[in-house]
C-alpha cells in the first residue's frame, strides 16, 4: 500500500478583468507618489521666492527710512518729503514712483522731477525748480514767473535783471495777455531787453513796452519781432516820449 501526502491546493486563478484592475490600482498609485514628488520639490524651491516677496511687499525689513532731496534753493526740503507722502517702514517695493512725482510735481516752484529707489531703504528725489523770467503783483504779493507764466514763488521785491509784467488779471500759463507779454519779451533782441522795466499787455494783441525815463513802445501784437526792433532802436534816439510800431511797416515817435 502506497502512501500519499496531504493534496496541495491549486493556487487560485485570478480572472483577467481583476488582474487588469490591480495593474491599474499599482500604476495609480506611483502615479500619484510621482506628482506627491514633483509638488514638494516646487514648493521647496519656490519657498525662497514667497519669503524674498513677503520680505519686499509685507514686512519693513526694507522699508523707506529715508528721503534724499537735491535741486531745490526755493522750495524747503520739508516741504517736498511732506508733499511725497512716505511714511517711514512702507515698503520700499511698494512706492509708488509715478505717483509720488505727481505729487512733488504739484508744488508751485517744481518744474520737474525724478523719483528712484535706492535700496536698502532710500527714496531718492531729484527736482528742477522753475527758473524765473519775471515778476508780476498778485493779491499776495510780488511773485516770481517762469517762461510759461506760472508765478510761483512770493519775493519781497524783484531780483535784479527781471521784467515787471502786468496785464488785467492774474498772471497764469491759459491767460492771452500773459502769453502775448511773454512771447514779445522772449522775441526781443538782448540791446532793447536791457532797457525794458515793464512789458503791458492789455489783450492777446496789444504789448506796450514801458522803458525807463517814462519812455513807452507801443508793440501791438506778438511777431515782426526783428523789424520792430530795429524801428525801435532807431526811433529811440530821436526826441519824443512813445515809439509806435504796432502797425506793420509803420513805425511813429511822437
Amino acid at each position: 500500500m502506497t502512501g500519499t501526502g496531504p493534496r496541495r491546493r491549486p493556487a487560485p486563478v485570478m480572472p483577467g478583468v481583476s488582474r487588469l484592475a490591480a495593474r491599474a490600482e499599482a500604476e495609480r498609485r506611483a502615479r500619484g507618489r510621482r506628482v506627491a514628488r514633483r509638488i514638494t520639490r516646487t514648493a521647496l524651491g519656490l519657498a525662497p521666492i514667497g519669503g524674498l516677496v513677503y520680505v519686499l511687499f509685507g514686512t519693513t525689513a526694507l522699508g523707506v527710512d529715508s528721503v534724499e532731496v537735491t535741486g531745490t534753493e526755493r522750495t524747503p526740503v520739508a516741504e517736498v518729503v511732506a508733499a511725497a507722502g512716505l511714511p517711514p517702514g512702507m515698503p520700499l517695493a511698494r512706492v509708488d514712483l509715478d505717483d509720488v512725482e505727481a505729487a512733488v510735481g504739484r508744488l508751485a516752484p517744481v518744474d520737474d522731477v525724478t523719483v528712484r529707489r535706492s535700496w536698502p531703504g532710500t527714496v531718492q528725489v531729484a527736482v528742477r525748480e522753475r527758473a524765473a523770467v519775471a515778476v508780476s503783483a498778485t493779491p499776495e504779493g510780488l511773485s516770481l514767473v517762469d517762461r510759461e507764466g506760472v508765478a510761483f514763488a512770493l519775493v519781497p521785491e524783484a531780483p535784479p535783471g527781471l521784467v515787471r509784467l502786468e496785464v488785467p488779471g492774474a498772471v497764469r500759463p491759459d491767460d492771452p495777455s500773459t502769453a502775448a507779454a511773454l512771447q514779445v519779451w522772449r522775441e526781443l533782441p538782448a540791446t532793447l531787453r536791457g532797457q525794458v522795466e515793464t512789458v503791458r499787455a492789455t489783450s492777446a494783441t496789444w504789448v506796450v513796452l514801458l522803458l525807463a525815463g517814462e519812455r513807452q513802445v507801443v508793440w501791438g501784437a506778438p511777431g515782426g519781432a526783428a523789424s520792430k526792433a530795429a524801428a525801435t532802436t532807431a526811433l529811440l534816439a530821436l526826441p519824443g516820449k512813445v515809439v509806435d510800431v504796432s502797425a506793420p511797416g509803420v513805425a511813429v515817435r511822437r
